[in-house]
C-alpha cells in the first residue's frame, strides 16, 4: 500500500507540472465550454450539451494524452528504467496513473458544472453524485485504455498516431461536438460502436433526463466501462515495459480490440435493437 500512496503522490506532482496534462485536462475544454457556453446562454438543454462537450473533451484527453502519450513519454526518456531497479511491479505505476487522472480532473467536472449553474443558470443535476460517479468510470475507462495504446506503441511517434486514430473519431462521432441524429446514416452506424458515445449518453440521461445512474441503459453503460478497466489494467500490465529498447511486436497491437471488445458488443446490441 506504501508503495501505491508514494507513486500516487509523486504522479500528481509531477502531472502538474507537465503542460500538455494542463492543456488536454483543463484549458482545452475550458475554452469550448466558455466559446459555446455564452453563444448559447439561456438554453437550458443547450448547455447540457455544452457540458457534455466539454466533459468529453476533458475524459478523452486525460486518457489518450494523459495517460497514454505520458507513458510513452516516460518509457522513451528512462523514467521507467530508474524504477527497474527498485523492488517495485508494473502495478503500482498503472494504477497510480489512474489514480492521478481521476484526482485532478474530478475537481474540475465539478467546477464545471458550478460555473454551468451560477454563470450560465443550468439547473444542478438531480443526480450529482451519481454523475461524478459515472463520469469517473468514464475516465479510468479511457485511462485504461490510454495505458494500452502506451503498451503496443514502439515509439512515440507510433504512438501519437494510435491516439490521434482514437481521439478524433470518439471526439467527432460520438455525439459529444455534433447531434448524433444529424450525422449521415452509415456514421450513425459506426456511432454505436464508438467508446465515447455511452459516456456521452449516460452523461445526458442523468443530467437531460433526471435518470438515475440505475436506470437500465446507464447501468449497462457502466458495465461497459468498469470491464474495459479490469480489461486494459490486465492488458497493461501483461505488456508493460520499463525500457524503449523493448520493442513489442505488430500483433500484439491486437490486444487494443481486446480492450475494445465490451463497447464492439455493446454497440451491436444497440445496433440490432433499433
Amino acid at each position: 500500500m506504501k508503495q501505491y500512496l508514494a507513486i500516487i503522490v509523486m504522479d500528481i506532482k509531477l502531472a502538474l507540472r507537465l503542460r500538455a496534462v494542463i492543456f488536454f485536462n483543463y484549458l482545452f475544454p475550458l475554452i469550448f465550454f466558455f466559446t459555446f457556453a455564452t453563444v448559447l446562454r439561456g438554453d437550458s438543454g443547450a448547455m447540457t450539451f455544452v457540458v457534455t462537450m466539454s466533459v468529453t473533451l476533458g475524459v478523452l484527453g486525460s486518457g489518450f494524452f494523459g495517460a497514454g502519450i505520458r507513458s510513452i513519454q516516460e518509457r522513451e526518456l528512462g523514467i521507467l528504467r530508474r524504477y527497474k531497479v527498485t523492488p517495485i511491479t508494473p502495478a503500482p505505476l498503472l494504477v497510480g496513473s489512474m489514480i492521478t487522472g481521476w484526482a485532478i480532473f474530478i475537481p474540475y467536472i465539478v467546477l464545471l458544472l458550478l460555473m454551468a449553474h451560477f454563470i450560465y443558470a443550468m439547473p444542478l443535476p438531480a443526480h450529482f453524485f451519481e454523475l461524478l460517479v459515472f463520469i469517473s468510470l468514464g475516465l479510468v475507462a479511457f485511462r485504461s485504455l490510454g495505458l494500452v495504446i502506451a503498451s503496443v506503441a514502439n515509439t512515440m511517434q507510433e504512438g501519437t498516431i494510435l491516439v490521434q486514430l482514437f481521439y478524433f473519431p470518439m471526439l467527432l462521432l460520438s455525439g459529444a461536438t455534433f447531434p448524433a441524429d444529424k450525422l449521415p446514416k452509415v456514421m450513425r452506424i459506426i456511432h454505436n460502436f464508438v467508446p465515447a458515445t455511452y459516456l456521452v449518453q449516460g452523461m445526458r440521461n442523468i443530467m437531460l433526463k433526471g435518470q438515475s445512474l440505475m436506470e437500465r441503459e446507464n447501468v449497462a453503460a457502466a458495465a461497459v466501462m468498469v470491464l474495459t478497466i479490469v480489461g486494459g489494467t490486465l492488458i497493461s500490465m501483461k505488456l508493460f515495459r520499463w525500457e524503449k529498447e523493448e520493442k513489442i511486436r505488430g500483433r500484439a497491437k491486437l490486444w487494443v480490440l481486446v480492450v475494445l471488445a465490451p463497447f464492439i458488443v455493446m454497440g451491436a446490441w444497440q445496433w440490432l435493437h433499433k
